[in-house]
C-alpha cells in the first residue's frame, strides 16, 4: 500500500512539474555583441555583425569574435543570412550597441528596428548611436587593447551619458517618441579621426528621421535644458574679454543641481509662447584669476555665466526650431493643456514659429578649497 502510495505521488509530481521544452543554450548559439546598419550603393541594406565565440571563452581562453557583412532587404533578411553562415545559432538576445551610418539614419530608421520590437527575445536595453559615415567602418577598425568592439563601444557611450554628453537612452526608450508627433529623440553621434572614434555629440531626430547633430557642448546645455544632468556635467566659459587666448580669461565649471521651470501660452488663436526659467548650481573647478571668496567677483562671474549661458540657450534653440527637432516636449504639452489648438496645428510647420523666451541663471555656490 506504502508502495502504490509512493509511486503514485511520484507519477503525478512528474505530470505536474513543468518541462523545459524551450531552453536555449549558450553553447549552442552564436552571439552578436554589437550590429551596424548602413546603405549599400544600390539602396539595400548593408549588416555588420561582430558575433562572440562562447565556446572558446567558456574553455578559459580568450575572448574571440568574428565579423559577418551582408546585403539583404530588411533587418531580419540580413540576420537571415548571416544565421545562414555561421555554425550554430544566430542570437540577439545579447546585443549591447547598435550602429547606424548618417546616411540610413536620415532616411529613417524605424523600418530598421521593427524587427527588435516584434522579438521576445530582443535585448531592448542595447545602446543605439548614429555615426559619421559608414558604421561599418566603426566595426571593422582595430581598436588598442583588448576590449572587445562591442564593449568598446557600450563603455563608450555610457561614459558620455555619465558626463552629461549624451542622454541615457536604449532601443526600449526610444520606441514611444519615434512615434509620438509631439516628441523627439536625440541620440549619441560618433565620430572617427585619425586616432579612434569619440562621442562628438548628439544626433537630433524629427520622428525617425535624422535632421542634424548638436556639438557635445551643445548637447551638455541641450540636456541640463532638460533637466537630465547625470553623474557629473563639466563645461568651461570665457569670462573676461581680454586679447588672447589666455587661461587666466576662463573659468571651468561643475554643474551641482539644475532645475526648471517652463510656462507655454497660447495667444491669438496659435501662436505659442514658451518660457524656459533655468537654474545652475555650479562649483568652480579652475579659475587662475582667483579672488572667488570676494563677493564683487562672485557677482561679476554669476552676471557674465548667466548672460552667456542664456545666449548659448537661444543659438541652441535656434537649431533645435531649424532642425524641426521638440526635443523638450512642447507638442506634448499643447496636446494636453491646450487639444483644440492643436488638433487646428501642423506642428512639423507651427514648431517653427513658437516663440522662445530662455533665461539661465548661474550661482557659484563651491570655489574650492582655496581663496
Amino acid at each position: 500500500m506504502r508502495a502504490g502510495g509512493l509511486f503514485l505521488i511520484i507519477v503525478l509530481t512528474m505530470i505536474l512539474t513543468t518541462g523545459c521544452w524551450d531552453q536555449q543554450l549558450l553553447k549552442d548559439e552564436r552571439i552578436a555583441y554589437i550590429v551596424s546598419y548602413d546603405l549599400d550603393p544600390s539602396g539595400k541594406l548593408m549588416s555588420t555583425i561582430s558575433i562572440l565565440d562562447v565556446s572558446k571563452s567558456q574553455s578559459g581562453g580568450d575572448d574571440f569574435s568574428e565579423i559577418h557583412t551582408v546585403v539583404g532587404d530588411t533587418s531580419r533578411h540580413t540576420r537571415d543570412i548571416i544565421d545562414r553562415e555561421v555554425p550554430g545559432r544566430l542570437s540577439v538576445s545579447k546585443l549591447r550597441v547598435i550602429l547606424l551610418g548618417e546616411a540610413l539614419a536620415r532616411k529613417g530608421m524605424y523600418p530598421i528596428l521593427d524587427v527588435y520590437y516584434r522579438d521576445p527575445r530582443s535585448a531592448l536595453n542595447a545602446k543605439i548611436a548614429v555615426v559619421q559615415g559608414k558604421a561599418q567602418d566603426m566595426i571593422n577598425q582595430k581598436l588598442s587593447g583588448s576590449m572587445l568592439i562591442g564593449d568598446h563601444y557600450n563603455t563608450l557611450i555610457q561614459s558620455a551619458e555619465n558626463r552629461t554628453v549624451v542622454p541615457k537612452v536604449n532601443l526600449q526608450l526610444i520606441c514611444p517618441k519615434m512615434l509620438d508627433v509631439g516628441d523627439d529623440i536625440a541620440i549619441p553621434y560618433i565620430t572617427n579621426d585619425a586616432r579612434s572614434p569619440s562621442i562628438s555629440g548628439i544626433a537630433v531626430f524629427n520622428g525617425d528621421q535624422m535632421r542634424g547633430t548638436l556639438s557635445s557642448e551643445d548637447s551638455l546645455l541641450y540636456l541640463l535644458m532638460d533637466k537630465d544632468l547625470s553623474k557629473r556635467a563639466s563645461l568651461t566659459v570665457k569670462v573676461n574679454n581680454e586679447s588672447g587666448e589666455k587661461p587666466e580669461n576662463y573659468i571651468a565649471l561643475d554643474i551641482q543641481k539644475v532645475s526648471r521651470k517652463m510656462k507655454i501660452n497660447v495667444k491669438n488663436g496659435n501662436q505659442v509662447q514658451v518660457k524656459m526659467d533655468i537654474k545652475l548650481k555650479v562649483s568652480a573647478i579652475e579659475y587662475p584669476r582667483d579672488h572667488l571668496n570676494l563677493k564683487p567677483t562672485l557677482s561679476r562671474l554669476n552676471k557674465t555665466l548667466s548672460e552667456e549661458l542664456t545666449s548659448r540657450a537661444t543659438s541652441l534653440i535656434e537649431k533645435m526650431q531649424r532642425f524641426n527637432h521638440d526635443g523638450f516636449a512642447i507638442g506634448r504639452r499643447i496636446m494636453a493643456y491646450y487639444p483644440n489648438v492643436w488638433n487646428n496645428m501642423d506642428w512639423d510647420e507651427d514648431y517653427k514659429k513658437v516663440q522662445f523666451d530662455p533665461k539661465i541663471t548661474v550661482e557659484i555656490v563651491n570655489h574650492g578649497i582655496i581663496n
